[in-house]
This record gives C-alpha cells, structure tokens and sequence, in this order.
C-alpha cells in the first residue's frame, strides 16, 4: 500500500516539475554551458564584428605614428 502512494507522489512531484517555467530555465542555462564547453562559443553569439580579436585601435596607431614624426623632425633653425 505504501509503495502507492510513494507511486502516486512520484507522479504528482514530476508534473509539477515539468510544468514549471523556473525548472525549464535551469535546464536550458545547464544546457547551455555543456554546450559551450564542448563546442567553444556559438557563431551566432559573436556577431559579425566579434569574430577576429580587435587588434590595436585606430588612436594607437596615430599616436605611435605622431611620436616616430615627432622623433625625427628637422632641429629649428635660428634666424
């Protein structure tokens, strides 16, 4: 009699669980890390300016570019 009713809980508590929202996310979000440890990070996610590293930015390379200019100017000449 008493494996009935443990029977009848089984079933009760799994209904429940499967019709809950919060249960639904915790598997998702699980899934979700599996997923991108064994396949790196989704195409999709990266978006089409993420794909490559971002090398040095544009302000860098001006900056580096007016120091070399500013190493090798010309002495001034007196008048």
């Amino acid at each position: 009699m008493s494996g009935m009713w443990f029977r009848l809980f089984e079933a009760w508590a799994v209904a429940k669980l499967l019709s809950s929202p919060s249960f639904h996310r915790a598997v998702q979000t699980i899934h979700k890390r599996i997923y991108r440890l064994q396949h790196g990070t989704p195409m999709e996610e990266m978006g089409g300016t993420k794909i490559e590293k971002n090398g040095p930015s544009l302000l860098k390379h001006f900056k580096d570019e007016i120091k070399e200019q500013l190493k090798t100017l010309p002495p001034k000449r007196l008048r």
